[in-house]
């Protein structure tokens, strides 16, 4: 049980060393360190187990690690941006029930295509999830330029995966501290978050750290080689070795300089465009990779690649390259176009179905298949609820909110603009009671559909197209 004791005026808590806060029958402890860097002063690293705590009143005092501002802001907003970046952001921050004890634990990793986001980030404040009889866990692990660039010519493994076992092995260690189970963890994740969760889920080195995953909007990308890595890290050293710019810190230019050469990459049309990736074995890269956990929850909006495709408008020639770009990748077992907006054009309605579908659902699908043939507990669900943008649709991380079930710590997110509170509630509640009862091992109906029917206010009318063959 906690220590509690009065602090100007609020609730403070002790376990053991770790001091937090009661907020709404929640026991809060933000900055809790499980790492730093082996060389001090080098951001590239490996990381080495570690304990303390961060000085810090609010979530948001917890520092991120370096990162420039998210390429989905237009969609949610700024929220990132309060946080303090520091080199050495091994941290993570715990939410339990007053009192709990012997509860089962979520940990989730959050996304933000391997170059922005944080653990510590308000819009994943654990506290509703928590109250809904779980320890909840979220974590920073190290992105873009000190994730992902090669250390001084060294063929190191991929540094964010030893960030993440680091953080999963303090977990073991120390979860009986705020009530949780270590032998009940689920590993959770969004999008980059929900490929590192996967990717461990077949790790040998990550067996027994977590017994199930619950991969939300996971991508299908290529990963890195050490020899593409290599290049790249030559491309962003030479471009940094000239003079930066006044206003910038050396670590601000690597930023940009990484982010300018990304840029530069070729991309397909209709894909996302080009990131910083995980150096990883090709031929662990597929959906039919054996995995150690027990049972698998998938999650897809069905519009994920909204966000990420130019608006280009109905009928343009941009409009129609990328069509028939996607069109030539289609297979045959691509599903039905879900419905869309009632604003949107055919072209558009296709292209979205086509690209999420390449990007998103095919490989989330395949992962359920290949764990059902292996006898894992797998449960699929969809996410529909509209943004309120509404060229956006049932966008990418538009169930993050309704996940959490903080609105007030997205208030800043235009794709929540016309939401009624009450129907933001009510999804909410449905969405967090289905992850809730995952976590639980109640794993309930295999399919399903969440938010279908819900939106702003001003545009809650979907359409349904047949998508061509």
């Amino acid at each position: 049980m906690p220590n509690l004791a009065e602090n100007d005026g609020r609730h403070s808590l002790r376990r053991g060393t770790a001091r937090g806060v009661l907020r709404n029958g929640v026991e809060c402890y933000y900055g809790l360190r499980y790492g730093r860097l082996s060389r001090p002063g080098n951001p590239r690293s490996p990381v080495t187990p570690a304990e303390g705590q961060f000085e810090t009143a609010e979530l948001t005092g917890v520092p991120v690690f370096p990162q420039l501002p998210s390429r989905l802001e237009r969609a949610m907003g700024p929220g990132i941006r309060e946080n303090p970046q520091r080199d050495e952001a091994f941290y993570l921050n715990v939410w339990t029930p007053e009192g709990a004890d012997g509860l089962p634990v979520l940990v989730f990793l959050h996304g933000g295509a391997w170059v922005s986001g944080g653990g510590a980030a308000r819009w994943y404040r654990g506290e509703r999830l928590a109250a809904g009889g779980m320890v909840v866990v979220t974590l920073n692990y190290r992105l873009g330029p000190a994730g992902h660039l090669e250390d001084k010519g060294q063929g190191d493994g991929h540094r964010p995966i030893g960030d993440l076992l680091a953080a999963l092995e303090w977990v073991q260690r120390c979860i009986r501290d705020f009530g949780g189970d270590p032998d009940r963890v689920t590993l959770a994740g969004q999008s980059a978050g929900a490929w590192y969760a996967w990717a461990l889920a077949g790790l040998p080195a990550a067996r027994g750290l977590f017994r199930q995953a619950a991969l939300l909007s996971i991508p299908q990308i290529t990963p890195w080689t050490p020899a593409y890595r290599h290049a790249f890290t030559g491309k962003v050293a030479e471009a940094t070795g000239f003079p930066g710019r006044a206003d910038e810190t050396a670590s601000e230019a690597l930023l940009r300089v990484g982010g300018e050469v990304l840029a530069r990459t070729p991309q397909n049309p209709g894909a996302i465009p080009p990131m910083y990736l995980p150096v990883w074995p090709t031929e662990d890269a597929g959906a039919d990779r054996p995995l150690h956990v027990r049972a698998l929850h998938v999650r897809i909006t069905w519009h994920e690649m909204s966000v990420f495709l130019p608006p280009h408008p109905s009928g343009s020639a941009e409009a129609t390259a990328t069509l028939r770009a996607l069109r030539s990748l289609q297979t045959p077992a691509q599903p039905a176009c879900p419905p869309s907006p009632a604003t949107w054009p055919a072209d558009r309605t296709e292209t979205i179905a086509l690209a999420s579908w390449q990007t998103f659902g095919r490989f989330a699908q395949d992962i359920a298949a290949s764990a059902r043939k292996r006898g894992c507990t797998v449960t699929w669900r969809a996410f529909a609820a509209l943004a309120g943008l509404p060229e956006l649709g049932a966008a990418h991380c538009l169930d993050l909110p309704f996940q959490f079930g903080n609105a007030g710590d997205w208030h800043d997110a235009p794709m929540l603009h016309g939401w009624r509170a009450d129907d933001f509630e009510r999804l909410s509640a449905e969405v967090r009671r289905d992850l809730a009862d995952f976590v639980a091992g109640r794993h309930q109906a295999p399919a399903g559909i969440l938010g279908e029917g819900y939106g702003p206010m001003q545009d809650q009318e979907t359409q349904d197209q047949e998508c061509p063959r």
